[in-house]
């Protein structure tokens, strides 16, 4: 009698671990969704605008399989999808490891840092509790209450993902974003030579540092390019510039379309450029009141300019790839 008491109570803590697993899970990748998309976008499949689209539907596929585990709402069908998913997961997983070799697979976002091989091992666990669990029933509710639970998950699965962190298409359309620099302060800062100067990055010694040319001039006026304002130690402009670099790279547009005019200590600009793989984008030092006045005090925002004159401005949030590439080529 204990001992199939002691096994009952075994499944029914392994199939509430695997549903707040996943649910959980889900929460964290929308926490960091910045980071998700860019991690996901990295693997050169989707646009930028469907990897919006794709990031948030795994999201929601967890937190949907999550509940179903949970409440046991249909619960067979939910169970053989949890664990294709699973496998899946763990496919890819190996092909991140084998070919890539990321620091962190973003299985729990940014917040719980996994790299593929301490993922893999998560999901082999996961799927041997999927399996302890697979002769398991759905619940006893009454319809009426099925039905409310089922709506209720659903609901969930897409509010979280889709409207409480919108994607930025959506985002953008919702929020207006007027005022995002200051073009008095731009304009003067064109003929100011001694608060913007150029940086170049120098290998001495196996060491890389930071030489400033105070003879090389900023000038915009020949050609259309994104201007990125960055404070060197802000994540969101690391996150934006990263994103940025990819849509470069992705749609074969010229890194000497993009300039950064950054403020910060030499070792973290230098850290920086190499964590955005931005190292050969052209690097000017802002002083840093300069940068304030011209971006109203936001981190970070990229101006749009067209022989010297701004196109557009925005944040990360506003850096659409079909509008990048349209405008730069």
């Amino acid at each position: 009698m204990e001992e199939k008491m002691f096994v009952k109570n075994s499944k029914i803590a392994a199939r509430l671990l695997l549903g707040l697993m996943l649910v959980t899970a889900a929460v964290l990748k929308l926490l960091s969704i910045d980071n998700f998309e860019i991690y996901i976008y990295s693997f050169d499949i989707f646009s930028f605008t469907l990897t919006t689209v794709f990031s948030r539907l795994l999201i929601a596929a967890e937190i949907l399989l999550g509940l179903g585990l949970i409440f046991k709402v249909r619960y067979k069908e939910l169970w053989w999808l949890t664990m294709l998913m699973m496998a899946g997961f763990t496919l890819f997983l190996i092909y991140v490891m084998l070919f890539r070799n990321d620091d962190n697979c973003n299985c729990f976002g940014d917040l719980i840092k996994l790299n593929p091989s301490e993922s893999i091992y998560k999901n082999i666990v996961s799927i041997l509790l999927l399996l302890l669990i697979r002769k398991e029933k759905d619940a006893v509710y009454k319809p009426k209450f099925r039905k409310w639970l089922t709506g209720m998950s659903i609901a969930a699965a897409v509010i979280l993902p889709f409207v409480v962190f919108p994607m930025d298409s959506v985002y953008n359309k919702i929020v207006s974003k007027d005022n995002n620099i200051n073009t008095m302060a731009f304009e003067n800062s064109l003929h100011d030579s001694i608060n913007i100067v150029k940086l170049d990055f120098i290998r001495e010694n196996d060491t890389l540092i930071i030489q400033r040319d105070s003879l090389a001039r900023f000038d915009i006026s020949d050609d259309r390019y994104i201007i990125s304002y960055v404070s060197a130690g802000c994540r969101f402009c690391k996150m934006g510039a990263e994103k940025l670099a990819m849509i470069f790279n992705r749609n074969n547009i010229s890194e000497r379309r993009l300039k950064f005019l950054i403020w910060g200590y030499d070792a973290d600009i230098i850290d920086f450029a190499k964590e955005t793989n931005t190292m050969d984008c052209e690097y000017w030092f802002i002083s840093p009141m300069t940068s304030l006045d011209i971006t109203f005090g936001r981190f970070p925002v990229f101006a749009w300019t067209d022989s010297g004159a701004i196109a557009n401005s925005g944040d990360s949030r506003d850096l659409a790839e079909n509008e990048i590439r349209q405008f730069l080529k």
